[in-house]
């Protein structure tokens, strides 16, 4: 499997600060002397150049020039892209000129907004350099109308650190945004540009370093990279057995729900588990079997043989296609605490039969444990609309690690692992080809797979969540493929992930694809 070009570069530990913590980086450098302010603009404004040059290497370059720093930066990349040859065009996008005057005397005359609109550019790129990180709410007027003056030009637009009019703490989008084709981003990707809308704004991301000192205190959330989980995969031994690669139950499918249990015992297989047992419905026997016949049948009605592949087991998943009602809460109650120390991926119905009861359900867990809630399971549980959960991803996924005391994998665009130290891992792969159903039980077979290999309970889920996204990008459908597509390709996703080596030396510390063309290219 090749890996997307996002993942053939780019840094190990890749962190997600807020576009508020990277102003108070900066002010934190410059203020103890680490860097200068000057020294920041000229390196994001080269290495902007640098990126223009790359993938758009001929023709005019129009920057739109805010007051603020990236309107510096965006001064420093057309002045440098003017050295180099290209026709270049400065825009005066604030009320005034960024301060500091970073042309050293060369002739490149900002002229006003309205002859922009007046005669705007046919052919080229834009930079957008008008607004800053900390922009909150809506744009003002006068910047508005040249956003949607450069979004209706169909030109390719590079946005300077992140589209003008996007809030790069939430991703929020409260009025005019810009379109862009890519955003470099300085430094470091920002929070709120991997999620909705602003991401959908920003096109093809790309971070590229320009010289900031270290975080003295590292932001709570970092990204899901490819190295990351290969640093966490271990290889299989030349003499390895079955029992070394870890033995996986499945308490999962109701009648009529076999194929939950069959995806997840599937993922679980292709994850690198050694045996499968699947605890289930009666009933769904001589499908699951016939359908995955590397996994053991349990049934869930037989109390003995439930309590010893509990005991047998070395991880317990449960909750795919359980089905809800006071029967289906018993049986959950009994599972967790059968498993004894075993720790327990809970998932769908596994949380939702505990609706509106989470101290009941925390009682039954474990640090070691995992669970998979979407917002809208993760809302019964906690009496919460699915909504508010929707609204705050990253603040509700904390809450809720530290209210049960152990990893929360809160699903949605973007997936978050949340530890109960407060810590977010982000998932960088996936996203709509994950939309399908049955993508979260392949998830949970995937989870407790690595999790029956010994990764720790959060190291566990964002090897999971990348593993199970590379192979659902993998598919040569843009829309369409089913989740029982994905466990199959999970062998060579995580061969594809071990064989990345070393980052490669450059500028590029991380690089995300157009969400709309996911895999594409810029051009």
């Amino acid at each position: 499997m090749r890996l997307p070009g996002a993942w053939r570069s780019g840094a190990e530990t890749v962190w997600l600060p807020t576009g508020t913590e990277v102003a108070a980086l900066d002010r934190d450098a410059v203020t103890r002397g680490a860097t200068t302010e000057r020294a920041l603009i000229e390196c994001a404004g080269r290495e902007l150049a640098h990126r223009v040059a790359a993938y758009w290497p001929e023709g005019p370059v129009t920057a739109l020039v805010g007051s603020g720093h990236n309107g510096a930066d965006a001064l420093v990349a057309l002045r440098t892209l003017h050295a180099w040859g290209r026709p270049v065009r400065a825009v005066q996008a604030g009320s005034e000129p960024p301060d500091p005057d970073v042309l050293v005397d060369r002739d490149l005359p900002l002229e006003p907004a309205d002859a922009f609109l007046a005669c705007p550019p046919g052919a080229g790129v834009i930079l957008d350099g008008i607004l800053g990180t900390g922009i909150r709410g809506a744009p003002r007027p006068p910047q508005a109308r040249l956003i949607e003056a450069i979004n209706g030009l169909g030109l390719p637009v590079i946005a300077v650190d992140g589209p003008s009019g996007a809030n790069l703490d939430d991703g929020a989008v409260a009025g005019a945004c810009v379109r862009a084709s890519l955003t470099v981003t300085l430094g470091w990707p920002k929070l709120g540009m991997l999620r909705s809308p602003a991401r959908e704004r920003c096109g093809a991301i790309e971070a590229v370093e320009i010289g900031f000192p270290p975080f003295r205190k590292p932001p709570a959330a970092r990204a899901i990279t490819g190295r990351s989980v290969a640093r966490q995969l271990v290889p299989r031994a030349a003499d390895a057995h079955k029992g070394d690669a870890g033995f996986v139950v499945i308490v999962a499918g109701q009648e009529g729900m076999a194929g939950a249990s069959i995806l997840a015992a599937r993922a679980a297989i292709r994850g690198g588990a050694g045996v499968i047992r699947v605890v289930g419905d009666p009933a769904n026997r001589l499908a699951v079997q016939a359908a995955e016949p590397g996994a053991l049948f349990v049934s869930w009605s037989d109390d003995d043989a439930r309590r010893e592949a509990l005991h047998w087991a070395h991880v317990v998943a449960v909750g795919p296609g359980l089905g809800r009602g006071e029967a289906r809460r018993e049986l959950v109650r009994r599972v967790l605490a059968e498993r004894q120390d075993r720790p327990a991926v809970v998932d769908a119905d596994g949380l939702s039969v505990f609706a509106g009861a989470p101290d009941a359900l925390a009682e039954q867990l474990r640090p070691q444990d995992v669970l998979t809630p979407h917002p809208g399971e993760l809302g019964r549980l906690l009496d919460v609309p699915a909504a508010g959960i929707a609204a705050e991803p990253f603040g509700r996924a904390r809450e809720a690690a530290d209210r049960f005391g152990c990893t929360v994998v809160l699903k949605g665009a973007p997936t978050v692992v949340a530890s109960p130290d407060g810590s977010l891992q982000v998932a960088t792969v996936g996203g709509p080809a994950l939309a399908a159903g049955g993508s979260g039980d392949v998830l949970t077979g995937a989870l407790a797979a690595l999790l029956a290999a010994g990764l720790p309970g959060a190291d566990a889920a964002a090897a999971a969540l990348f593993l199970t996204g590379l192979a659902a990008e993998s598919s040569d459908l843009p829309a369409g493929h089913a989740a029982a597509d994905v466990p199959d390709r999970l062998p060579g996703a995580r061969a594809a992930v071990e064989a990345l080596g070393p980052a490669p030396v450059g500028s590029v510390r991380f690089a995300l694809s157009d969400p709309d063309r996911p895999g594409g290219g810029l051009a």
